[in-house]
């Protein structure tokens, strides 16, 4: 079986470089293994492909560098699927590294499945420097399913993250390519690796956390003005997708009512509940929220016009 390990980067010539190393490593510690590494350079204005290319050269796996234009990380990630020779993708981001052992957990938990699974593993927090933020560190296994009526009690967008997350590319051509219209780089910042978890749980396609598969997380952001910024992105991206998926089974939207009552308790009590460290309320998430449903529509009618 052939694994594709993709990976999107842009302007990150500082960073890409540590990344690439630790994806090369993984694989080495799983060797035998038929692997490819994708590299999509999304539209880098620096250093960024002459890192990659010259990192290419001294690689003992095959490595292969493309470049996607079109800005937004669901076009590069796009990019990177369709060119994927591997049976089974996994993704990370050029502010990542993966553990030594990220691949032999792959492909361990891969090979005990039964049937297709969306899998994502542990993110641990690179620069204890960094905020605590875009990590996730549960210590269990954990399973989320349509047929569970999981979506009715939790938030989907909390189970994986796409800068950790695997699947065969039986899932892809089941649930088709990522939403350009969700994702860095696009009108709604955020959303897109969500999105994949709303169709997978949709077509009873699994949803699971491993505690292992772990990768380390350099996202950089240390000050308050970072962390708020990057939260209020997410929950743009999580106003579209309430937007999109309404319709479609209104439990994956439950997180706005929750959202909706504890904003209400806070501002009658005059406090906030949600992430007072990052000046982030739960009464900025609903606005946020709003923003992303108005974005999301209009994005729609963008789409519909052009396909009109």
């Amino acid at each position: 079986m052939k694994l594709s390990v993709i990976v999107c980067t842009r302007d990150r010539a500082y960073a890409i470089a540590g990344c690439l190393d630790s994806i090369a490593d993984a694989i080495s510690k799983a060797s035998p293994i038929d692997a490819e590494i994708i590299v999509v350079d999304n539209a880098s204005g620096d250093d960024t492909s002459a890192v990659i290319n010259t990192w290419a050269k001294s690689c003992a796996f095959p490595v292969r560098v493309l470049f996607e234009p079109q800005k937004g990380l669901s076009n590069a990630r796009n990019c990177g699927i369709q060119a994927a020779q591997g049976e089974l993708l996994a993704f990370t981001d050029d502010d990542c590294r993966m553990s030594k052992d990220y691949v032999t957990d792959l492909l361990r938990h891969d090979a005990s499945d039964s049937s297709l699974v969306l899998r994502g593993g542990r993110i641990d927090l690179g620069d204890p420097a960094d905020l605590p933020l875009s990590i996730k560190t549960l210590p269990v296994l954990t399973r989320w399913s349509r047929k569970s009526h999981s979506a009715r009690h939790e938030n989907l967008a909390d189970t994986i993250y796409g800068c950790n997350m695997a699947m065969r590319h039986e899932a892809v051509e089941k649930l088709g390519l990522f939403d350009n219209r969700f994702g860095a780089g696009s009108n709604i910042p955020g959303g897109e690796d969500t999105d994949y978890i709303f169709r997978a749980y949709l077509a009873d396609i699994a949803i699971e956390y491993v505690p292992d598969m772990a990768v380390s997380h350099y996202h950089g952001r240390k000050s308050v003005s970072d962390g708020n910024k990057l939260i209020r992105n997410y929950s743009i991206g999580s106003g579209a997708l309430f937007a999109k998926y309404f319709f479609k089974d209104p439990n994956l939207c439950r997180p706005f009512y929750w959202d909706m009552k504890s904003a209400l308790k806070d501002i009658f009590s005059g406090k906030n509940t949600y992430m007072p460290e990052m000046e982030f309320s739960h009464k900025d998430k609903i606005i946020q929220y709003f923003v992303g449903i108005k974005r999301y529509c209009s994005a729609n009618l963008i789409k519909a016009s052009a396909g009109a």
